[in-house]
């Protein structure tokens, strides 16, 4: 996906804007001379314009690359611009704040005399907001080093009246969003998840999409990983907005088939059951329940591949329902009070891999761009889950949004 022209001007804009501020502040008399006014020069003037040079490069680049590699140098490219550029905005942030008393007319006090050097409220400020502009550095470093591998199994309990009673206590496991590319060739992180995927005993385990980042060699040597994972009444997968390899320029339609094929093979050779805009009948003890798969449906600029209405027709009247839909947004245009399924499972938003949750109050900028954005949702009857991801796309890091496995355990109730 190309860099508009628009974005990378006001990147220049915000860049330019934060570091002559800090010049501004921060470089007084005193530290215009010797080796503190050159590393000033550095951080402010030389480094600026290093970040922008590379976000250049990146957005020419990432259009037409052919692997996942060029992907991942970004995403460490980004990391290490925030880990620079969090601090200084937040330090900007606390001094502008600290600074607003200043602005508000006030009669003149009378000074007392003073016996012992004067401490001004800017140099005040300086060392508070540096001492505190700490704190995004240690914590998005904290994202990257520990956070983006820290698994984290969420537990529920959902009960219908309508659940056929053999299925009394199924228990679904839901993962999304692995983003295999991702990961490089460091595969222990997925390995721990899938011991802790396999040590939940799952009736079902329902992949709810974006296999990988954009490139079907990214599933390579993942067989002996992900094949490992076990469910009683099998492995069922759908495909996400990544999966289609429409985040590249091809050299030709051939070739970006071609790509799609081997994804579509890859989750079979996982050993998951991929559903394409098509529906199921899980029986037990001669009780049915129907399962139904769309390809990635949602609003612009993300595609629009699902046919639910081709889904639906090949249910079977089965009283219970479960959808897995790649993209939260599809559940309020399509299915809630249109279509019955009981219970709806996505993923896509990752939480933006960002943000923080107290008890049942969660915040992340996600909300911003999805009604529906992590977690569970009920309309009437009706239920969506949307599992927070795996996996990592871009920032190779999690921060207050752990990679999530889903454990839904269904009750007649």
């Amino acid at each position: 996906m190309r860099y508009h022209l628009v974005f990378l001007w006001v990147l220049v804009l915000l860049v330019g804007t934060i570091d002559w501020l800090l010049w501004r502040i921060l470089i007084t008399k005193e530290v215009k001379q010797g080796w503190r006014k050159w590393l000033g020069v550095a951080g402010l003037i030389v480094l600026p314009v290093l970040f922008l040079v590379g976000f250049f490069y990146f957005g020419l680049q990432i259009p037409d690359a052919s692997s996942p590699q060029v992907y991942n140098f970004f995403g460490t490219f980004l990391t290490i611009f925030l880990l620079v550029y969090l601090p200084k905005l937040f330090f900007l942030f606390v001094y502008g704040v600290g600074r607003l008393p200043d602005a508000l007319p006030r009669k003149p006090a009378r000074q007392p005399e003073r016996h012992y050097p004067r401490i001004t409220r800017a140099k005040f400020l300086s060392q508070v907001g540096i001492i505190m502009a700490t704190a995004p550095f240690i914590t998005l470093l904290f994202g990257v080093l520990k956070g983006r591998y820290a698994f984290y199994t969420r537990h529920l309990k959902l009960s219908f009246p309508n659940l056929p009673q053999a299925f009394d206590g199924l228990r679904v496991v839901q993962i999304s969003d692995l983003h295999l590319g991702s990961f490089g060739t460091n595969r222990d992180p997925l390995k721990e998840a899938v011991e802790l995927i396999n040590a939940e005993k799952p009736d079902l385990v329902l992949f709810t999409g974006d296999l990988v980042n954009n490139f079907g060699g990214e599933t390579r040597g993942w067989d002996e990983i992900l094949g490992k994972i076990n469910a009683s009444m099998g492995k069922y997968s759908i495909l996400g907005n990544h999966d289609y390899g429409n985040y590249s320029t091809w050299p030709s339609e051939q070739r970006k088939a071609a790509n799609f094929k081997s994804i579509v093979a890859a989750n079979g050779r996982l050993g998951f059951h991929l559903l394409r805009n098509e529906s199921i009948t899980l029986s037990k003890n001669g009780e049915t329940i129907a399962l139904s798969g769309v390809e990635n449906w949602g609003h612009p600029p993300f595609p629009q591949y699902g046919d639910l209405e081709k889904t639906w027709n090949q249910t079977n009247g089965e009283a219970f329902k479960i959808l897995m839909s790649h993209d939260p947004d599809h559940w309020d245009a399509e299915v809630v009070g249109k279509k019955r399924y009981d219970l709806t499972l996505a993923g896509h938003t990752h939480g933006m891999q960002f943000g923080f949750e107290l008890g049942k109050y969660n915040w992340s900028p996600a909300k911003y761009k999805f009604k529906r954005w992590a977690g569970l949702y009920q309309v009437g009857k009706q239920f969506l889950y949307v599992n927070r991801g795996l996996g990592y796309l871009g920032m190779p890091a999690r921060v207050g949004m752990p990679p999530e496995i889903t454990v839904l355990t269904l009750r007649r109730g």
